[in-house]
């Protein structure tokens, strides 16, 4: 196996750039190897990472049916579908994710080879909600010779599939996964910023089935209080004090300081107040910070801002609050660079530790041109908002009330 590709199949994705060029980075980003007298890879396959080709397969089709094939398996690597699975029945995930990713892809006029899966019904469904819909044992036959695809019997449109998803841990490709194989952390961040240049790229675009599957993939599959928390105390105080003590000399009256807790020592809340977030959202979630506040014993600082700040207020380690009956302040635009401003002039400038900024917010508005030396984490009540310049991303989606 290598990644000497045919001439026909380096046309083919020259071709895809310049026809779709939102497509462009994610053609370029995925690496393409030639499986050529690969006896697992009869048409194509993809790993959710590395895309293999057998070129007799490809030759087999027209340029612009093999420019369709490349955008296909080019969208289950983005979309994240092999990541997605889950535990999954495979074979009827497989055909899910290949029904969502062909309707895409004729909704963006792209013409399909024959033999695809495709069925109307779907359209504007995500993979997940395809698999539901789908029989809940999928029919199970001897692939025909020479086609690699998923056989489906009585599927609309009667398609069988031309290309295999592969587990990142199937043995089959392992040749090809070396040491630099992203993690499946390091597959969603490069997911990530393909996402959000897609979205930016294809505004516009008729495909529904395009715009569901983009907010599926920008789900989290973790809720959100979980990931959260999950920041929260990945923060470390890393300086002694003695509030609370170290419990292992207590019992030898012995008050000595702590090192190393776990959890941030002063954080700062941004919430932004011009009218995009609904109140209830906003309480609901501070509310959470403030009972994570509470573990960790941490100062909390709660800034209120729309296009400008609208009030600050300082709670230190043992204060209680109730946000649930808060009163929000502002209304107008939405404008995030004050508050960095603030914590530079009113806390960094005053030799105040930082641990984090978290922000609360749709995310439309003005960044700082300048990512900050601390930790930021923007909480986001969509997954669809424009580009995040820096910092961590938790959306609250439909788990918002979880």
């Amino acid at each position: 196996m290598t990644e000497d590709l045919p001439q026909e199949l380096v046309q083919a994705r020259i071709r895809l750039m310049l026809s779709e060029p939102y497509l462009a980075s994610a053609v370029t980003r995925f690496p393409i190897f030639n499986a050529e007298g690969v006896d697992w890879c009869q048409t194509m396959a993809t790993d959710g990472y590395h895309i293999y080709a057998n070129p007799e397969f490809c030759r087999s089709l027209t340029p612009p049916q093999l420019s369709f094939v490349i955008a296909h398996e080019v969208l289950h690597c983005v979309l994240g579908h092999v990541d997605r699975r889950k535990d999954r029945d495979p074979l009827r995930w497989n055909i899910a994710i290949d029904f969502a990713t062909n309707l895409m892809l004729v909704e963006l006029r792209l013409e399909m080879p024959s033999n695809g899966l495709l069925d109307r019904q779907y359209t504007g469904l995500t993979a997940e909600e395809i698999y539901d819909r789908l029989p809940a044992k999928a029919p199970r036959r001897r692939q025909q010779a020479g086609r690699g695809g998923l056989p489906v019997d009585g599927a609309a449109g009667g398609g069988k599939g031309w290309d295999l998803h592969l587990d990142p841990s199937d043995l089959r490709g392992q040749a090809t996964r070396t040491k630099d194989f992203p993690t499946a952390l390091e597959r969603e961040r490069v997911r990530a910023g393909l996402i959000r240049e897609l979205s930016a790229k294809g505004q516009g675009s008729e495909a529904a089935t395009l715009v569901a599957e983009i907010r599926a993939c920008g789900r989290p599959r973790v809720p959100w209080k979980t990931l959260l928390s999950r920041f929260m105390s990945g923060l470390r105080r890393d300086d002694y004090r003695l509030m609370p003590p170290n419990k292992k000399h207590l019992w030898r009256k012995m008050y000595l300081p702590s090192v190393g807790a776990p959890g941030p020592s002063h954080i700062v809340v941004a919430i932004d107040t011009s009218g995009s977030m609904g109140d209830k959202i906003l309480r609901q979630v501070l509310s959470e910070v403030d009972r994570l506040r509470s573990v960790t014993q941490c100062h909390l600082t709660l800034i209120q801002c729309d296009a400008a700040i609208a009030q600050v207020q300082e709670f230190d380690e043992f204060s209680e609050a109730d946000f649930t009956r808060m009163k929000i302040h502002g209304g107008g635009g939405t404008n995030f660079i004050p508050v960095f401003d603030w914590i530079r002039k009113h806390a960094l400038g005053q030799g105040l530790r930082l641990d984090a900024l978290v922000y609360l917010t749709d995310g439309f508005g003005t960044f700082p041109d300048k990512e900050p030396d601390y930790p930021v984490i923007w909480i986001l009540e969509s997954s669809v908002h424009p580009p995040v310049p820096f910092g961590q991303v938790i959306h609250l989606g439909d788990a918002a009330d979880s």
